[in-house]
């Protein structure tokens, strides 16, 4: 039996065969990602209506379901054959529904089943890779969520998405696809149970694969570059790599099933809805340093849209957003974590210092081999090399010009009495007060204000500079 058409908008035209007035569908209302996207078909031909009517049936929203302002409308195109227009159709509905739940769900380019208790597969994979195969196979045994995109709320619930299938038949190379609604393929529907995530898997299709489908684990810092490639608007999440990792460990884990038929799938296919034991990720740990008076450059992270490193195996997976929102995933492993996490303003000193404590000595000189592996991070636009912090006054101090004297006043500290500075003190407090510079410059222009040599004078300049550091009435630029 179809489903019955879900009528957006009608009217009424003229008599039909029987006397009884022919309905002219205007609209229909599609179910996709938790949400509605209106098809506008006012401007097509009654053949060319029924086609969409017929490809679209398995996804129409439910009766008590109503579009709002910002449901978004797609218009079918008309200058295209039937076929092409359908095929277009599906892609722009799809894009219409992304765009809709951008930022709100994690959407998987993925087709999706479901277990008749309401558990759902993701299998995970790019175009080409046999996802709607797997669909199509799989979908005749277990209910059919979508062969295009499986979104997950944040509480683990899967939202379905019951689009036409896209399949080949017998048109020359390069025709587009036809249209199929899951239930003129023979496809199930969805099971009456809620539906929750409970598998991720990567779909690995190979030619020389064996009989039976192959499963196995996969760590989350392996699978990130796949996951990451196959998410769409993941730079648009909260904590996208934590959203990830969250949604991994409450279904167990990820999984890998090597296969050559799609037929191969359905056996194995209630194991990957079987959790496992999985590592704990969390949110990577970020040192910032305190700032020095050395005049030295300092090495800082680049901006990441998030970090995560995994409890106890010594990696951590950044995720980089470029100038056009395109997101980049890097796993760090080795000593590359630590000098991550450390390098908040660090100096090469500091961070040699955090990789021996961590990794212990290493053969041969240690900060040769930080050395190292910090250009290859500053190379890879993970760190990044700054120029030493120029040095303020601090915003917790008040100070006056008296004569030849500064009287400086902590406003933190309410027992402390306001303080003068004389002689050399105060020419390098007015002119850190003129002009905020490095050590360097501001040990220059104090030399050239005495009349002194730079070399001369720069101790007392950097003793004093950190005195005034420690009482926390300089403060350092960000580098």
């Amino acid at each position: 039996m179809r489903t019955p058409l879900r009528v957006a908008v009608t009217r009424a035209g003229r008599q039909g065969p029987r006397g009884y007035a022919e309905i002219v569908i205007r609209s229909l209302l599609v179910s996709a990602l938790g949400d509605v996207v209106r098809i506008d078909l006012s401007g097509l031909d009654d053949d060319r209506v029924r086609a969409v009517q017929d490809a679209w049936r398995d996804a129409l929203a439910a009766d008590n379901v109503e579009a709002d302002d910002g449901t978004p409308t797609v218009v079918p195109l008309t200058g295209l054959g039937v076929r092409a227009m359908l095929a277009d159709l599906s892609q722009r509905v799809t894009l219409a529904a992304l765009e809709r739940a951008r930022g709100k769900l994690w959407m998987l380019h993925a087709a999706g089943v479901a277990l008749d208790d309401g558990r759902v597969v993701a299998l995970i994979g790019p175009s080409g890779r046999g996802k709607t195969t797997a669909a199509r196979t799989l979908g005749a045994t277990f209910g059919y969520v979508s062969d295009e995109t499986v979104a997950v709320a944040r509480d683990g619930s899967a939202l379905p998405y019951r689009k036409p299938l896209s399949v080949i038949e017998g048109e020359e190379p390069g025709a587009p696809k036809a249209q199929r609604a899951p239930g003129d393929l023979g496809l199930r529907p969805l099971p009456d149970a809620p539906l929750n995530l409970a598998g991720i898997v990567l779909l690995d299709r190979r030619p020389d694969a064996g009989e039976e489908a192959v499963v196995e684990d996969v760590e989350l810092c392996d699978a990130l570059t796949e996951l990451v490639a196959q998410t769409s608007y993941l730079t648009a999440l909260d904590a996208p790599l934590q959203t990830i990792a969250d949604h991994v460990a409450a279904v167990g884990g990820i999984r890998r099933v090597i296969y050559r038929e799609a037929s191969s799938l359905v056996e194995v296919l209630p194991s990957l809805a079987e959790g496992g034991e999985v590592a704990e990720y969390r949110t990577a740990t970020r040192v910032t340093m305190a700032p020095s008076t050395l005049d030295t450059p300092v090495y800082v992270r680049a901006d990441a849209a998030d970090a995560i490193e995994a409890v106890g195996d010594e990696r951590l997976a950044l995720l980089h957003v470029d100038e056009t929102g395109q997101g980049t995933v890097r796993v760090l492993a080795g000593v590359a974590p630590v000098l991550w996490s450390t390098a908040g303003g660090a100096t090469l000193e500091q961070l040699t210092d955090a990789a021996v404590a961590v990794h212990g000595e290493p053969e041969g000189d240690p900060t040769a081999a930080v050395t190292l592996a910090l250009d290859e991070l500053v190379e890879a636009g993970v760190l990044a090399f700054a120029d030493p912090p120029a040095w303020r006054i601090s915003d917790s101090v008040a100070w006056v010009d008296s004569g030849h004297r500064a009287v400086v006043l902590d406003l933190e500290d309410d027992a402390c009495a306001p303080k003068a500075l004389e002689e050399s003190a105060a020419l390098i407090w007015f002119t850190i007060a003129d002009n905020p510079g490095t050590v360097d410059e501001i040990v220059a222009r104090v030399a050239e204000e005495a009349g002194a040599d730079a070399g001369v004078v720069a101790p007392d300049v950097v003793a004093f500079l950190d005195q005034l550091r420690e009482s926390g009435w300089i403060a350092a630029t960000a580098p």
